[in-house]
């Protein structure tokens, strides 16, 4: 008899291979899923405070450089063309940026809820 096809043992044994290598695999595929996901964000943080200095030399020169606190807002960025906002932006374009003594405040705002890469 010629009967073609996998035993149970053999099915087996390749479902205990395809576990071994899932357990090894799964932790390295989530870290880099989550550094990926930290660089993208601190990409989309880095040109917010680009956009941010920009907008703060073109308006508020003399503030900048007395050193008096600035406040202004996402949606003044997109305004100006400095950041493209999604479509569906949850209401975070009114989330305020702060500039004070040179140092920027974004704290309040995660890049990835508001803007395109």
């Amino acid at each position: 008899m010629n009967k073609k096809g996998f035993t149970l043992v053999e099915l087996l044994a390749i479902v205990v291979i395809l576990a071994v290598i899932m357990v090894v695999a799964a932790p390295n595929m989530t870290k880099q899923i989550k550094k990926s996901e930290e660089e993208s964000q601190n990409i989309l943080n880095q040109k917010i405070e680009n956009a941010s200095k920009l907008y703060a030399a073109k308006y508020y020169v003399n503030k900048l450089v007395s050193g008096q606190e600035i406040t202004f807002t996402l949606n003044d960025l997109e305004q100006d063309g400095l950041i493209n906002l999604k479509d569906k932006c949850d209401g975070k374009t009114n989330e305020e940026i702060i500039i004070n003594n040179g140092n920027y405040d974004y704290s309040n705002i995660i890049a990835e809820d508001c803007y395109k890469n």
